[in-house]
């Protein structure tokens, strides 16, 4: 089993460090302490590929209770985007066509015509669901 730092697992996993010790705390990744050259350190080990904590994953629920579907802006002006991921530790979307925002509007009344193409067309390449 791989160990990394907390650090790491924190950057692997797309989790806050605070998450990461949290999940270690109730028992969803295991840490141990090892020496290390200051002292000693906690050291994760990696969970198995698709792992999730319980936080992310009833937030995953969520979103697919929604639509991946969100304005860019708070004026809801232009395309509206696929969200890909929303960031670690606050709302900053990154969409599937690159655009990176700095929070998201809800797009659940928009037209097919209001989103942006190159999302689309990244959404059917990787048969996400786009309806």
């Amino acid at each position: 089993m791989e160990r990394v730092t907390i650090q790491e697992a924190s950057r692997r996993l797309n989790l806050s460090q605070a998450d990461i010790r949290e999940s270690i705390r109730n028992g969803e990744l295991k840490a141990i302490r090892e020496p290390s050259p200051t002292g000693r350190r906690w050291m994760v080990e990696m969970p198995e590929e698709g792992w999730e904590n319980g936080f992310k994953s009833s937030l995953r629920d969520l979103a697919q209770s929604m639509t991946p579907w969100w304005w860019s802006n708070a004026q809801n002006t232009g395309f509206v985007h696929y969200v890909q991921d929303l960031g670690i530790e606050e709302i900053e979307p990154l969409y599937l066509c690159g655009l990176k925002g700095d929070n998201v509007w809800d797009a659940t009344d928009h037209t097919p015509e209001q989103r942006c193409p190159e999302c689309v067309a990244i959404a059917r390449e990787r048969d996400l669901p786009h309806a």
